[in-house]
């Protein structure tokens, strides 16, 4: 049998099998019927903050808000319903849901999940219009399927937080609001950089140790150089790297557990407001974080793009005061004994 005639064959027989699961329109080639859990959000048309405010880390709503809160938990009261709201979150212009679609919904399971969507913006849009108030919802909803239960405690977590990340990005003091340029003797004056987050952590008093651990150091290692630079780090110093090596990010972990500041360089550009990842949301609300970037040449690798901000912290780090730059890598034999300590 030709290798042609064994393709065709195997491709009419994945037909075959596709036949016979049903494939929706959201996520084609995921099973809907065995059940789901989804994350869900829909937004105001043209994004007014009709729900209320954000104040810190909790939303204010006003009374429309609460329509639109109390339609979310009619929903889940609903007798008979096959798709329930496991966490979620009213906000001013906008409703996060994680939906948990029951197995074996009937033949359409997602039509159970618009539904739900549709009878929250029916709902809250009657109880909003008896009070006074005209809402107005953008059409449909965007949705991200959730497959383990890694990321629906992540999505729960985004959920949590997004009050917090609202005020860190809306807020009087709004401190994910890019600086840019950033002006600094710590960085020549012939490059671009932007900041967001704590930029005083940048300040020529500090102590800075711009650290970058290489790959070529082994995880049986990371005990003793994290210990090592969490020590300095509460001695006084401010840990800068890119954190992006397994050791990085160890170190990077570690300095978070115990609500150290440190500063964080990328090479990608900054975007107007800084949209941080749900884990270091915390850290920028309590001013213990930064993050740096320099406009890189769009010739240059992504390889020698990340390597360049190693150098660039550490030359950062020396510019002011007695900052060092530290690079960790393990030397000659693949036997030795600890990891080497190179100033730079």
């Amino acid at each position: 049998m030709t290798q042609r005639l064994k393709a065709a064959r195997f491709n009419m027989t994945q037909r075959h099998k596709a036949a016979h699961i049903k494939h929706y329109r959201r996520f084609h080639g995921y099973d809907y019927s065995r059940g789901a859990s989804i994350f869900v959000t829909f937004a105001l048309k043209g994004r007014l903050s009709l729900f209320g405010r954000v104040e810190g880390d909790k939303v204010v709503l006003s009374p429309a808000g609460r329509a639109a809160l109390e339609s979310i938990l009619f929903e889940n009261r609903r007798p008979g319903r096959r798709v329930w709201a496991a966490s979620f979150v009213v906000m001013p212009d906008h409703i996060h849901i994680r939906l948990v679609l029951e197995p074996d919904s009937g033949e359409e399971p997602l039509r159970h999940v618009g539904q739900f969507v549709n009878n929250v913006k029916r709902w809250s849009r009657k109880h909003a219009a008896e009070i006074g108030v005209e809402v107005e919802w953008e059409p449909n909803y965007h949705d991200h399927i959730c497959v383990s239960r890694f990321i629906n405690e992540k999505v729960d977590a985004y959920i949590g937080y997004n009050p917090l990340k609202w005020s860190l990005m809306h807020g009087p003091d709004a401190p994910l609001k890019v600086v840019e340029p950033l002006v600094s003797p710590r960085f020549p004056d012939d490059e671009w950089w932007s900041a967001a987050g704590n930029v005083n952590l940048l300040a020529q008093e500090r102590r800075i140790a711009a650290v970058s651990v290489s790959r070529t150091v082994r995880a049986s290692d990371y005990p003793a150089i994290v210990a090592r630079l969490v020590k300095a780090a509460k001695d006084g110093w401010v840990v800068a790297s890119t954190f992006i090596s397994p050791g990085e990010i160890a170190l990077f972990n570690a300095l978070q557990a115990e609500g150290l500041p440190c500063i964080k360089a990328s090479p990608d550009p900054l975007k107007m407001v800084y949209r941080p990842h749900v884990e270091d949301t915390l850290a920028f609300a309590e001013g213990r974080l930064a993050v740096v970037s320099r406009e890189c040449s769009p010739e240059m690798s992504r390889y020698d793009a990340w390597h360049g901000m190693n150098d660039a912290m550490a030359a950062m780090a020396a510019a002011c005061g007695d900052g060092l730059g530290v690079y960790i890598h393990r030397k000659g034999a693949r036997g030795a004994a600890a990891p080497v300590w190179e100033r730079r």
